[in-house]
């Protein structure tokens, strides 16, 4: 057990009422080792993905949240917020956690004397950038990125593929300990497909489902572009639109491809229903450092296919078929492989629930709170 008088400050540009990978690690993580008798503080910007959070301080489900002022947005997670140094100099949290790097926040680490850990999330998004962007992460890599990594007495890693990109900037390959996203105990249990197969008229076909924020960077456009081979497959594709929806749309149309339904964002038991109504999980992305989505999927009896991006083939394991990425005659065959033969789809489908099992907050909290213990002591 933690001792009550530890506090942790995540630090991190967004948070609940945000909703992302991110923030969701945050959240289940603070949750657990909130159990385990740690005080909770969350250190974040006052923007949410498209505004501003009026609340400066906030308290929910037991996080204590303070947002500071920002004063503009550079990118998409690159916020500008001085305000964050003097809150990380003056907070009275035993042990910092950042999560990010490569941010201006980061350098909030240097701010303190106290212990710091950081999870960066694999955020290796090569190809996905401007050239000007790519030159200016690159060039902060070069600088001071594995500076900032090895400030910390811990390196969190999401999945066990992350630790080579790690070490090549420069991080001690002693301090990294993987703490990878996880599932709550809710997924755990089966859930009933049958009012969403219903819902969209799905009948007895085979069913491929994607759920992801609709983004250029998902790779959704893979789907639509495989989907004309498999006439007599239902292909959903759910979540809410992030710029790419109506491009998808048009792609769909162009090919007069209609198998393809666009389910829109859904809430958490619509999400769970889509889960366990459908054969596969297919994750196209471009690049994804873990991908909760994927997790939950399997959890419900969900056959993996995901791009060979990221650490997507480290989630899904033995139980799920890589392909590879912008390559639609790859994914054809994948897919194929899985359609045509009922009993390597059960097999996944049965291996993909054990697998799931793996992953718990809980068990990625006892080993934060290993970590914690270990920077205190070693701060002493």
């Amino acid at each position: 057990m933690a001792s009550t008088k530890a506090k942790v400050c995540f630090v991190t540009p967004f948070f609940y009422p945000v909703i992302g990978g991110v923030e969701t690690h945050i959240l289940e993580s603070a949750k657990e080792l909130i159990k385990m008798g740690y005080k909770v503080e969350v250190i974040t910007s006052d923007l949410d993905r498209k505004g501003k959070i009026k609340k400066e301080h906030e308290i929910y489900r037991g996080i204590e949240i303070k947002r500071i002022k920002s004063w503009f947005r550079i990118s998409f997670g690159e916020i500008f917020m001085p305000g964050i140094f003097d809150a990380v100099r003056k907070s009275d949290a035993d042990i910092f956690h950042f999560h990010g790097l490569r941010h201006m926040y980061n350098l909030a680490e240097f701010s303190t004397k106290k212990p710091c850990v950081i999870t960066p999330h694999w955020p290796d998004y090569k190809g996905q950038r401007s050239f000007f962007i790519q030159l200016i992460i690159d060039t902060l890599d070069f600088i001071a990125s594995g500076k900032m990594l090895n400030r910390c007495s811990a390196i969190c890693e999401v999945s066990e593929l992350e630790e080579e990109w790690l070490v090549s900037l420069g991080a001690d390959r002693k301090k990294i300990i993987l703490t990878p996203n996880a599932i709550s105990d809710e997924f755990l249990r089966k859930h009933d497909g049958r009012r969403f197969r219903k819902k969209y008229n799905l009948g007895e076909r085979i069913t491929v489902l994607s759920l992801s924020r609709i983004h250029k960077s998902k790779g959704l456009d893979q789907i639509i572009k495989v989907a004309p081979k498999f006439p007599n497959v239902n292909f959903v594709i759910m979540g809410k639109d992030g710029g790419a929806e109506k491009a998808l749309k048009e792609i769909a149309s162009k090919l007069h491809v209609n198998n393809v339904i666009f389910a829109g964002q859904v809430n958490d038991k619509e999400k769970m229903e889509a889960y366990a109504g459908s054969d596969i999980f297919c994750a196209p992305s471009h690049f994804e450092a873990f991908n909760i989505s994927l997790l939950e999927a399997m959890s419900q009896g969900c056959a993996p296919i995901t791009s060979d991006k990221g650490g997507m083939p480290w989630v899904s394991g033995k139980s799920g078929l890589t392909f590879v990425d912008e390559d639609i005659e790859d994914l054809k065959i994948k897919l194929e492989k899985v359609i045509q033969n009922k009993k390597l789809r059960e097999k996944m489908q049965k291996s993909a629930v054990e697998r799931a099992k793996d992953f718990s907050w809980k068990k990625t909290a006892s080993i934060l709170d290993k970590a914690y213990k270990k920077a205190l002591d070693l701060n002493k």
